[in-house]
C-alpha cells in the first residue's frame, strides 16, 4: 500500500508564514501508514452491524448537517447583499447575527474531512485561526489574489469574515464607513471570500449527494481505507487537534513559552468563543452517542453502541468513561469567561484546566476506543500526547 502523505505541514507552513509572531503554535501532523490493520478482524468487530452505523452516519448526521450549514450559508449571502449595497447599523446587526449562525453549524460540519473536502482542504479553507491580517489587507488594497492559493487560505473563510464583521475598525460607525466608502474594497473582498466559501460547501454536498455516499456506506470491512477506519481517525483527530488544542490549547500557551490570546477562534468578535466551543462539544457528543442531526431525539447505530458491543461481557464500559469525560470538559468550558480573551488575561489557569480536562478523553479516544476497535492511528503529532 502506497504510504499516504498528507501535506498538513506545508499547508500549514505556507499559511502562517504572514502572521507574525504565530509560527510557533503550529503543531507537527502528517498522516502516517496504515498497514499494520490486522486483515483477520475479531470475531466481535466484525458481527456489528457496520453497514447500519455507516448508514446512519451519511444519512442522519453527515449529509443533513451539510445541506443544514450550506442553507445558512446561502442566508448570509443573501444578508451580506444587503450589507454591502446599504451599510448601515441595522444591516451590519444582522450580518454579524447570522454570521454566528452560520459559524455554529459549521461546528457540526468541521469533522467530516474525507472524500473532497479533504482534497481541496475545505476545513482549513473555511475556519483556520488566527486569520492573517495582513494578506487580507494586501489582497484588498491590490485586489490581485487567488483564493485557491494556500497562502490565502488563512485570508478566507469565518476568520476572514471575523475580521471583515468586527475588526477592520474598532467603531461600528468607522466600519461603516469603510463600507460605504465602494472604493476601498472592503465590500467587494466580503462578497467573494462568502462566495468561495459557497463554492466550497456546494462541492462538498454534492459528493454527499452522489455516488460517494453509496461508496462510503458499502465500505464496511476493516482496512486502512475503509469508512469507518478513516472516519474515526478523523473523528479523533479532530477532537484532539481541531477541539483540544486549536480552541483551547494554544490560546493558553499549552504549546508554546506562554498564552497567545490571539490565537482564539472569532478574536475579533471576541464573545463568541466560547459559544462556538459548546458548539462544537455538541457536535463531537451527538457523532459519539448516534444523535441524529435534525432531530435530537432520534439515536442511531453509533460508536458508542459499537464500543458496548465490543464490551458486552463488561461491566465497566469505556463509552460511559467517555462520556463522563466529556462532560467533564462540557463543565470546565461553561466555567469560563464569555471572552477568552479576558479569561486567558485575566486568569489563565482556568483555561488550562479546561485543556486538562478536554485532554483526559484524548488517550481514551486514540488508544482505548481504536484499540478496542481494532483500527489504528493514521497520524502522527509531536505534543507528546
Amino acid at each position: 500500500m502506497k504510504k499516504l502523505i498528507y501535506l498538513k505541514l506545508v499547508i500549514l507552513s505556507l499559511i502562517f508564514q504572514g502572521c507574525s509572531g504565530d509560527s510557533d503554535t503550529i503543531e507537527i501532523i502528517e498522516k502516517t501508514d496504515q498497514s499494520n490493520v490486522s486483515e483477520n478482524n475479531s470475531k466481535s468487530t466484525n458481527e456489528f452491524d457496520r453497514s447500519s452505523m455507516l448508514t446512519f452516519w451519511a444519512d442522519s448526521i453527515i449529509l443533513p448537517s451539510m445541506i443544514g450549514f450550506e442553507n445558512e450559508l446561502n442566508v448570509f449571502n443573501e444578508y451580506v447583499e444587503n450589507f454591502t449595497a446599504n451599510p448601515n447599523a441595522n444591516n451590519l446587526t444582522l450580518l454579524r447575527d447570522q454570521w454566528l449562525t452560520t459559524y455554529k453549524n459549521w461546528q457540526y460540519v468541521e469533522m467530516f474531512d474525507l472524500g473532497i473536502a479533504e482534497e481541496i482542504y475545505f476545513k482549513n479553507r473555511m475556519n483556520i485561526f488566527p486569520a492573517n491580517v495582513q494578506r487580507i489587507e494586501s489582497n484588498i488594497s491590490n485586489q490581485e489574489f487567488n483564493l485557491d492559493e494556500s497562502a490565502n487560505f488563512a485570508a478566507q473563510g469565518f476568520t476572514a469574515l471575523d475580521y471583515l464583521l468586527f475588526g477592520v475598525e474598532q467603531e461600528d460607525d468607522v466600519i461603516l464607513t469603510k463600507y460605504s466608502d465602494t472604493s476601498s474594497n472592503y465590500g467587494d473582498y466580503l462578497i467573494q471570500v462568502t462566495a468561495k466559501m459557497q463554492e466550497l460547501t456546494v462541492l462538498v454536498k454534492a459528493q454527499w449527494e452522489g455516488d460517494y455516499r453509496d461508496s462510503f456506506v458499502q465500505s464496511t470491512e476493516n482496512t486502512a481505507t475503509s469508512s469507518i477506519n478513516m472516519m474515526l481517525n478523523d473523528f479523533v483527530y479532530y477532537y484532539e487537534k481541531g477541539y483540544r488544542a486549536n480552541k483551547f490549547g494554544i490560546p493558553a500557551g499549552v504549546f508554546s513559552g506562554g498564552p497567545l490570546p490571539n490565537t482564539i477562534e472569532a478574536y475579533h468578535g471576541e464573545i463568541y468563543s466560547k459559544i462556538l466551543s459548546l458548539e462544537a462539544t455538541n457536535a463531537i457528543e451527538n457523532f459519539f452517542n448516534g444523535v441524529a442531526y435534525n432531530d435530537p431525539e432520534t439515536l442511531g447505530p453509533s460508536i458508542k453502541d459499537y464500543l458496548d458491543f465490543v464490551e458486552s461481557d463488561t461491566a465497566e464500559k469505556l463509552s460511559e468513561r467517555i462520556n463522563e469525560k466529556l462532560q467533564g470538559g462540557r463543565i470546565k468550558i461553561n466555567e469560563l469567561n464569555t471572552s477568552f480573551i479576558k479569561q486567558i488575561e485575566e486568569n489563565n489557569t482556568l483555561m488550562l484546566l479546561t485543556y486538562d480536562a478536554i485532554q483526559s478523553a484524548v488517550i481514551l479516544f486514540k488508544v482505548d476506543m481504536l484499540q478496542k476497535l481494532n483500527v489504528s492511528v493514521d497520524y502522527a503529532d509531536a505534543d507528546g500526547d
